[in-house]
């Protein structure tokens, strides 16, 4: 009885490991919102949002780093068998930053990007994934 006991609980960690799954740094909207066109250095924008997941040079001098973070998470239904084919599907949340520096050394344009998607299976497919996160961390107009 007690090695059930432990192989429930091990199934029950493993599910929670593989429910999630993440790429890329969260990326901190405040220090994003920081950023002023013009002023702010790149070495600065190093600072605020450590080290970018990609960076692209055109033919003009510029640079564009490019921060990116997604987060799915599947939902628990997914791994109740029969009810996971009709209830199961998972969530996800992305978002990413680009900014562009000019060359002189300073940031010359800002792009901020997010969004959430959803995705199910049977009778829990189209609905709209919940934004509450997202929306929290919105950059002023």
């Amino acid at each position: 009885m007690k090695k059930n006991g432990i192989c429930v609980l091990a199934f029950i960690c493993l599910l929670c490991l593989v429910g999630c799954a993440t790429v890329g740094r969260r990326i901190n909207q405040e220090a994003v919102n920081s950023i002023e066109k013009g002023k702010t250095t790149r070495e600065e924008v190093i600072r605020l949002l450590g080290s970018p997941d990609q960076i692209t040079k055109d033919m003009n001098g510029n640079i564009t780093m490019t921060y990116m973070y997604v987060r799915t998470t599947t939902r628990p239904e997914t791994f109740i068998p029969i009810v996971g084919i009709f209830a199961g599907g998972a969530d996800v949340q992305n978002q990413m930053v680009m900014i562009t520096i000019g060359p002189d050394g300073k940031v010359k344009d800002v792009f901020s990007s997010y969004g959430a998607t959803e995705s199910g299976y049977g009778i829990s497919s189209g609905s709209k994934a919940d934004l509450e996160e997202i929306e929290s961390n919105k950059r002023p107009k």
